[in-house]
């Protein structure tokens, strides 16, 4: 039976209601015992509850058909209604939500997997040419500082350059191999209580030499009483000291930089404006891997650069 018929039955009780009101009204005027007014009260009533009983139902009768409509038909036995094709619908989305879940959680994990195997393979290939790179640099090392036999000033100078960009190239490959072990999980963090102002203090020498090597001038402001925050003090100064650094010599000359560091919500945030455009290396791709290993963010855009870093401690100490 369609739900609209079942929905229709549900006026029949009023119906029955207001012939027997007729009929108390035809017998109580009959025998004078139930008065006109308590009559048409009950006739008034039953009529209203049959009305808005009828509209009801057409109502909800008309919107369940509509999205029955809209669902395939169902095969199941005996005469299906609206209601049985929603709820097979229902079942039918149901299952297609729990296959695309587990489909999903498939490729998460096979990503996951990927990138462990990326990692790892980086790892290794840094590691492996920093073996066979040291085969270069220690040749190159031996001839410039034992002179077995005279070279001239541009020999030397070609040596002296081949030793600086194997170092460089070296340096890159280490780079590479702590950004393999961070995504592999092989670095564990230390869990360090340091304050704010110390660090920053601790670059300021380097910061300001960066910027006179520039002919740029730096200006540092650091809010006071900072809550301490927690991290591996070495990794985290370390990968602060690139990016910064990298930020204020990548400044024109003759600009102003500003270093600000303050609370932003839960997170410490230091923000350097002023710069130039930076240019993305390895090394600085390490400190953004070192931050994010704290839960925390580094961003660079045009001309500034932002770190951000999660405050575990609360507690306000000196700055």
């Amino acid at each position: 039976m369609k739900i609209s018929y079942r929905l229709y039955l549900t006026v029949a009780p009023a119906i029955l209601g207001v012939l027997l009101i007729a009929g108390l009204f035809y017998w109580g005027q009959y025998a004078h015992v139930v008065p006109h007014a308590v009559l048409l009260v009950g006739v008034m009533a039953v009529l209203g509850s049959l009305i808005l009983a009828g509209v009801n139902a057409r109502i909800l009768a008309r919107r369940i058909e509509h999205l029955a409509s809209r669902l395939p038909a169902t095969n199941a036995g005996g005469q299906p209604d609206e209601l049985d094709r929603i709820a097979h619908g229902v079942d039918r989305l149901s299952t297609d939500a729990r296959s695309a879940a587990e489909e999903r959680a498939d490729q998460e994990r096979a990503l996951e997997n990927r990138t462990r195997e990326y990692a790892a393979l980086l790892a290794g290939i840094a590691d492996d040419t920093a073996k066979r790179l040291e085969e270069v640099r220690l040749p190159l090392h031996i001839l410039l500082e034992n002179h077995f036999g005279d070279l001239n000033e541009n020999q030397e100078e070609m040596l002296g350059a081949a030793r600086t960009a194997a170092e460089a190239v070296d340096a890159d490959l280490v780079s590479l191999r702590q950004i393999g072990e961070l995504d592999l999980g092989d670095q564990p963090l230390r869990r360090d209580r340091m304050k704010p102002s110390e660090l920053i203090e601790a670059l300021r020498p380097m910061l300001v030499a960066a910027a006179e090597s520039v002919g740029a001038a730096i200006e540092v402001n650091v809010a006071p009483l900072l809550p301490a925050i927690m991290g591996d003090r070495a990794r985290l100064q370390d990968a602060l000291a690139v990016a910064l650094g990298d930020a204020v010599r990548s400044s024109p000359s003759g600009s102003r930089v500003q270093l600000r560091v303050d609370l932003h919500g839960s997170e410490l945030r230091i923000d350097m404006s002023g710069i130039g455009d930076l240019t993305p290396s390895v090394r600085l791709t390490l400190a953004a891997r070192v931050v994010a290993a704290h839960g925390g963010t580094l961003a660079w855009r045009q001309r500034s650069v932002t770190i951000e870093i999660p405050m575990d401690a609360r507690r306000p100490i000196d700055s």
